[in-house]
C-alpha cells in the first residue's frame, strides 16, 4: 500500500514539473500490432535489393566507425543536387523528414509565433510546433463532392483569416496531402504563398508518386522550403534520411538549429548509393503507379467503401461499416492498416499500396468484411 502511495506522489510531482502545453500533448505512437502485411505507415513494400545492399556494405567496410561522419552531409547534398536540379547550398539533409520539419519549426517558429496547419494532415507538424512552444492554428479542410467523386479541398479564405502582417508566421502545406491523398489546386496554393508573411513549408514526401513540385518555384517564392524523404520510393525508412530544398538564405538558418552529426555514416552512404540506382527507382515507381490504379479500381467496386483520389502511395477510404470493426477484422486476417483519432476521419481507414499479392489479399479481405452481415 505504501509503495502505491509513493508511486502516486512521484507521478504527481513529475506531472507538476512538466510544461503545461506539453502535459496534454498526445505523442505520435505508431502501431506495434503483429501482422503479416504492414500497410499502416506508407512505407515501401519493396526492400533494397541485395546487390545494392552489398555496395553499401562494401563502402561501409572502408570507413572508420570510431570517428564522427560528415556533419553537413556534403556527398549526399552533391548527389541530391544532381537528382533535384537544386544548387548544393539550397539543400539541407536531416535524420528523416521529421527532423527537417522540426528544424524548420525551430528556425522559423517557436514561442510567440503562429504555425498555420490545414488539417487533417501529417500530425508531426502540430506535435513539433507544440513542443517548440508555438501557437498552433488548425484550419479544417473542406470535404466536397463533384460529378460523383469525393475529394478534399483547401479553404483559402478561412486560412487567410489567420494571416498577420505585424509578425512572421510559419505554414505547413502537405503536397500531396497525407492522409487525404491528393494534391490541392496549385493556383490556390500559390495564392496562399504570395500573401503569406513567413516561411511556407511544403511537404513533398510523396513527390515521386505524383511528380508535382514547388522546388522549381524557389527563385519566384524564396519563402518556400520543400521537404522530401528517402523513406518512401527509396525504401530507406529504417535508416532515417530526409532533406529540404530552399533558397540558400533560408537553408542557412536550418544549419544553425540542427543537431551536430545528425545523420549517421550508414545512412549517408546508403542515401548516396540509392541516388545512383536510377533504373531500380524507375522500376519501383512504375510498379507503384500501376498498382495504385489497380487498387483504386478494386476498392471502388466494394460496396460501402468511398475512395478518395490519391497521388501518393496510399488511399484514404471512408467506410459505411464501423471503422474500428473493419480495422480489427482486417488485423485478424494479418493486415495492419491505419486509423486516425481526428473526428473528421472517424469513419476512415488508410491503406498503403503494397505488392500485387498484398493488394489482392487486402481487396479480398475488405470485400468479405464489407459484405458480411
Amino acid at each position: 500500500m505504501e509503495t502505491v502511495k509513493e508511486e502516486i506522489t512521484i507521478t504527481a510531482q513529475i506531472t507538476r514539473f512538466v510544461r503545461e502545453d506539453i502535459l496534454n500533448l498526445v505523442p505520435y505512437m505508431p502501431s506495434n500490432e503483429p501482422c503479416k502485411i504492414k500497410l499502416d505507415a506508407n512505407e515501401s513494400p519493396y526492400d533494397v535489393p541485395l546487390e545494392i545492399k552489398e555496395r553499401i556494405w562494401k563502402r561501409l567496410m572502408d570507413e572508420h566507425f570510431n570517428y564522427y561522419y560528415d556533419p553537413t552531409c556534403d556527398e549526399v547534398r552533391e548527389n541530391l543536387s544532381k537528382y533535384t536540379g537544386a544548387k548544393f547550398d539550397q539543400i539541407f539533409v536531416g535524420s528523416g523528414g521529421d527532423e527537417v520539419i522540426y528544424d524548420i519549426i525551430m528556425a522559423f517558429a517557436g514561442p510567440g509565433r503562429d504555425v498555420i496547419i490545414p488539417f487533417p494532415t501529417f500530425s508531426s507538424y502540430e506535435i513539433f510546433s507544440t513542443i517548440a512552444g508555438s501557437n498552433v492554428i488548425k484550419v479544417p479542410l473542406l470535404k466536397k463532392q463533384e460529378k460523383g467523386k469525393c475529394f478534399w479541398d483547401i479553404p483559402i479564405d478561412d486560412i487567410k483569416k489567420h494571416f498577420t502582417k505585424d509578425k512572421p508566421q510559419l505554414m505547413f502545406l502537405c503536397h500531396p496531402n497525407n492522409p487525404t491523398g491528393d494534391y490541392f489546386d496549385d493556383d490556390k496554393l500559390e495564392d496562399l504563398i504570395r500573401d503569406f508573411n513567413g516561411i511556407v513549408a511544403i511537404d513533398e514526401a510523396y513527390f515521386e508518386f505524383g511528380g508535382k513540385t514547388f522546388a522549381d518555384s524557389i527563385s519566384k517564392y524564396p519563402n518556400i522550403i520543400v521537404i522530401r524523404t528517402f523513406s518512401k520510393i527509396f525504401s530507406l525508412a529504417g535508416l532515417r534520411v530526409g532533406y529540404a530544398i530552399g533558397h540558400e538564405d533560408a537553408i542557412a538558418q536550418l544549419f544553425k538549429v540542427k543537431m551536430p552529426y545528425n545523420v549517421s555514416l550508414f545512412s549517408q552512404i546508403a542515401a548516396v548509393e540509392m541516388l545512383r540506382q536510377t533504373d531500380w527507382l524507375k522500376k519501383v515507381q512504375q510498379e507503384f503507379i500501376k498498382e495504385r490504379e489497380r487498387l483504386q479500381n478494386g476498392l471502388e467496386k466494394i460496396d460501402g467503401v468511398t475512395v478518395y483520389p490519391s497521388s501518393a502511395n496510399f488511399f484514404l477510404c471512408e467506410l459505411k461499416k464501423p471503422r474500428d470493426m473493419v480495422y480489427e477484422e482486417l488485423l485478424k486476417k494479418g493486415i495492419l492498416t491505419r486509423r486516425f483519432g481526428d473526428d473528421v476521419l472517424k469513419d476512415c481507414l488508410r491503406f498503403c499500396i503494397g505488392t500485387p499479392e498484398q493488394n489482392d489479399l487486402l481487396l479480398a479481405s475488405l470485400k468479405e468484411i464489407m459484405s458480411s452481415k
